[in-house]
C-alpha cells in the first residue's frame, strides 16, 4: 500500500473550506494554529491561542465572544470602494452613503468601531425604536447621518424633530399612513419639521428565509395607493418640501441578485414619477438585503449567496442610473442599510471542548459469545458478515448486516429473543459498520451510501455553551456558521463529530455543517485528550446573534473580549464579564438580595439543629456566596479560595453586561 502523504495545515484549509468563507480574514498557519488577518491582508496575522494564552488569565476563559473592530473598519472600507468604482465606472452623479441599522447588533463597542471607522465615508446610523434611537443621538456626531424608522408615537418623533433641533441631521421615515398625521401635528405644534422620507412597498418580492419582509404583506412602508394619497396629504399639510427621502426594503440576506435588481427598478421607478411630479426628491435608500456568504459556496442556499459585493454595488448603481437616464431626471444620492455584510465578520465565539461520547465501540467478542451465535440465526448471519468483511464487499456486508438486524428486532419483538440476545447482535452490527468505516479510507471510490454510513455514527463532542444564548440562528432557522477548530490543524482530523451544548435540551445540538458545495452531517474533528484543551471556534457570528441570544437554562452572556489592530500588533482593549449565577437568576425574578436572604436562613437552620458547627457554617455560606457569583459555564476553578477576577488581564475589565 501506498505511504501516505504528510497531513499539512493547507488540508485542513480545503477540509473547513475556510478560503471560500473567511474573506481573507482567518487562515491557518503551518504549525496548525488558527491566523487572523484583522486588516485582511496575508502578512498582517496573529495567532489566535497564543495570543489567548499570553493575554487570558484562567478566570477569562471560553466560551467566550471575540470582537474584532478592525474587521469592521476592512467592512465599512470594501463597501464605500465598491460603490466608489461602481460610480466612478458608469459615471454616476450621484454620492453614496452607507448607514448601518443598529438592530443588527447595538452594543456599544460596535456603534463606537462604526463611527471610528466610517466616519471619513460620512456613515450614517438607522434606528428603529426609542432606545435605538436614544443610544444613537448619545453617540453619534453632530454631523452623522440618522434615519428614524419603524413604528412611531408621538414621543418618538417629537425626539427625532427636537434633535433636529439641537442640530442633528435626523430624517424620520414614514412607515405607516398614521404617521404623515403625527408628523403635521409635532411640526405645527414644535413650529418646525424635520427632515423626510417615505418608505414604499413593491410587488417584487425576495426570495430567502426573510423573503415577507419584502412585497405587498411586508410589515413595513406604504402600497403605491397609500403612497399616492399620503403624498396630497403631506401636500395639504404643508410638510412635502421636507420629504427628501425615498425608501424601500426588498428583504434580509438575499442570496440571489436578480431579485435584487427587480427591487431596484420598481423602486427607482417609483422614485422617478414622485419627482417627476414636483416631489424634491434627492435620495434613493435601497434598504437591506445585501448576503453573507456564510458557506462559502457562492449559490443560492439561504446561508450563502450568488453574487459579490461588486457585482451588488455594480447593480445598484447601472440600474438606478438607467431608470433616471430614461426618465430624464438627475441622478439620486443612494443610501444603503447593510448591516449584517458589516459586521457578521467580526466576532468569534470560542468553546472548549469539555468530553466526547464515541460512536459505538467495534467489539471484541468473548469466545461464549461466538458460540451463542450459532444458536441464534440472525447472530449467525451476522457474525459470518463481520468475519468475511474486506474492502472488496463492504456494501454488500453493509446490506446483509441491516437485513439481519431487522431480524433480530423483530424476534426480539415477538418475545423470541432475549435482551442479551439482541445486545449481542448490536455488539455485532456496530462493530460491522465501524470496520466498514475505517476500511472506506483504503477506497479510490466510496459508494454515497457508505459515505452518508460514515456521517451516520459520529462522535458527540460537548461544548461548554448554550447554542440558545450564542448562535440563536443555527437552532431557530438552521443558519449555518463555519466551525473548526482553533490548534492541531496540521494533523488530520481522525474522527467526525456533531455537537452538543450544556443547556438540558435536545435540541441544543448541532448537526448540521459546512460542506463544499452542500451540507454534511458530522464535522471532521481531532482526537480528544482531556489533558489538553480543545477550543472550536464559530465564525461569523457577530450580527443579530448576541440580542437575539436568550437565557434558556439559565445560560446568560458569555464574556467579550475586544482585541483591536494597532500597527499591526493585536492589543486587548476590553473585556466584559460575562453573567453570573446571580445575574441570570435575576432575569428570572429571583431577586439576588432574596436569593442570599433564603440562602442565609438555609444556613441558620443548619447550625440551628447542629447539623453543622461555627467553623463549616462559615465555610458553606462563603462557598455558596462564591457559587452565585461565578461564571454561569461550567469552569475548573478551584472550590477553595476566591480567585481574583481578571487578574492579569491586558484591558480596561468592566463588568457584566447583564
Amino acid at each position: 500500500m501506498e505511504q501516505q502523504p504528510k497531513w499539512s495545515s493547507a488540508d485542513s484549509a480545503a477540509v473547513y473550506g475556510i478560503e471560500r468563507w473567511s474573506n481573507g480574514f482567518f487562515s491557518i498557519h503551518e504549525s496548525g494554529d488558527m491566523l487572523i488577518h484583522p486588516t485582511g491582508e496575508p502578512d498582517v496575522a496573529w495567532n489566535l491561542e497564543q495570543f489567548l494564552a499570553a493575554n487570558l488569565d484562567d478566570d477569562i476563559k471560553p466560551p467566550l465572544l471575540l470582537r474584532l473592530p478592525s474587521i469592521i473598519e476592512c467592512r465599512i472600507k470594501e463597501l464605500n470602494e465598491a460603490f466608489r468604482h461602481a460610480i466612478d465606472e458608469y459615471d454616476y452623479r450621484g454620492k453614496y452613503r452607507s448607514m448601518y441599522p443598529v438592530k443588527v447588533n447595538p452594543h456599544r463597542q460596535v456603534i463606537s468601531a462604526m463611527l471610528k471607522y466610517g466616519r471619513e465615508f460620512g456613515i450614517g446610523l438607522e434606528a428603529g425604536t426609542k432606545a435605538e434611537l436614544v443610544a444613537v443621538l448619545i453617540m453619534a456626531e453632530p454631523a452623522t447621518p440618522i434615519l428614524c424608522n419603524g413604528f412611531k408615537d408621538a414621543m418618538m418623533i417629537e425626539t427625532a424633530i427636537r434633535a433636529s433641533q439641537l442640530g442633528r441631521d435626523v430624517t424620520v421615515i414614514i412607515e405607516k399612513p398614521n404617521e404623515i398625521d403625527l408628523i403635521a401635528d409635532c411640526a405645527r405644534r414644535l413650529g418646525t419639521c424635520p427632515k423626510l422620507g417615505v418608505r414604499v412597498k413593491l410587488a417584487a418580492q425576495a426570495n430567502g428565509r426573510w423573503a415577507s419582509s419584502g412585497g405587498y404583506r411586508s410589515k413595513f412602508g406604504l402600497t403605491v395607493n397609500e403612497l399616492v394619497e399620503g403624498i396630497e396629504r403631506m401636500r395639504q399639510f404643508k410638510i412635502l418640501d421636507s420629504l427628501h427621502l425615498l425608501h424601500f426594503h426588498p428583504g434580509s440576506q438575499i442570496n440571489d441578485v436578480r431579485k435584487i435588481k427587480s427591487s431596484l427598478i420598481e423602486a427607482t421607478r417609483v422614485y422617478a414619477d414622485l419627482v417627476q411630479q414636483g416631489v424634491k426628491l434627492t435620495t434613493i435608500d435601497v434598504g437591506g438585503g445585501l448576503a453573507v456568504d456564510y458557506t462559502g459556496n457562492q449559490n443560492t442556499e439561504a446561508s450563502s449567496m450568488n453574487y459579490t459585493l461588486k457585482e451588488y454595488a455594480n447593480d445598484v448603481v447601472y440600474y438606478i442610473q438607467m431608470v433616471c437616464d430614461q426618465a430624464g431626471i438627475p441622478h439620486p444620492n443612494i443610501m444603503s442599510e447593510s448591516g449584517r455584510a458589516l459586521v457578521a465578520h467580526h466576532a468569534i465565539l470560542l468553546v472548549p471542548t469539555i468530553g466526547v461520547n464515541q460512536r459505538p465501540a467495534i467489539y471484541n467478542l468473548e469466545p461464549h459469545e461466538w458460540e451463542k451465535c450459532k444458536s441464534i440465526p440472525p447472530l449467525m448471519e451476522l457474525a459470518g458478515v463481520l468475519d468475511e468483511l474486506n474492502e472488496n464487499n463492504l456494501m454488500e456486508s453493509f446490506h446483509d448486516a441491516q437485513q439481519a438486524v431487522e431480524m433480530v428486532q423483530q424476534l426480539f419483538g415477538n418475545g423470541m429473543l432475549t435482551l442479551a440476545g439482541r445486545a449481542l447482535a448490536e455488539k455485532l452490527f456496530w462493530t460491522v459498520c465501524g470496520r466498514i468505516c475505517d476500511l472506506l479510507d483504503d477506497l479510490e471510490f466510496v459508494p454515497k451510501e457508505l459515505a452518508e454510513l460514515r456521517e451516520r455514527l459520529p462522535d458527540t463532542y460537548f461544548l461548554n455553551f448554550s447554542l440558545f444564548q450564542s448562535i440563536p440562528d443555527q437552532w431557530a432557522i438552521d443558519q449555518q456558521f463555519p466551525i473548526m477548530p482553533i490548534h492541531h490543524l496540521e494533523t488530520k482530523p481522525t474522527r467526525l463529530g456533531v455537537m452538543g451544548d450544556i443547556t438540558c435540551d435536545s435540541d441544543g445540538a448541532i448537526n448540521c455543517f459546512i460542506g463544499e458545495g452542500g451540507q454534511r452531517r458530522a464535522l471532521p474533528l481531532h482526537e480528544f485528550n482531556e489533558s489538553q484543551p480543545y477550543w472550536l471556534a464559530i465564525f461569523l457570528v457577530g450580527a443579530y446573534q448576541e440580542m437575539l441570544g436568550d437565557c434558556h437554562n439559565l445560560l446568560g452572556e458569555v464574556h467579550v473580549v475586544t482585541v483591536d489592530n494597532e500597527h499591526g500588533r493585536p492589543v486587548l482593549t476590553e473585556v466584559q464579564l460575562g453573567a453570573t449565577v446571580s445575574e441570570v437568576l435575576k432575569t428570572a425574578d429571583h431577586m439576588p438580595d432574596i436569593v442570599r436572604e433564603a440562602i442565609a436562613q438555609h444556613i441558620d437552620n443548619a447550625f440551628e439543629r447542629r447539623l453543622i458547627g461555627p467553623e463549616l457554617r462559615t465555610e458553606i455560606d462563603d462557598f455558596l456566596e462564591r457559587m452565585i457569583n461565578d461564571y454561569c459555564y461550567l469552569s475548573k476553578k478551584s472550590s477553595e479560595g476566591e480567585q481574583s477576577v481578571g487578574a492579569g488581564i491586558n484591558g480596561q475589565m468592566v463588568g457584566s453586561r447583564s
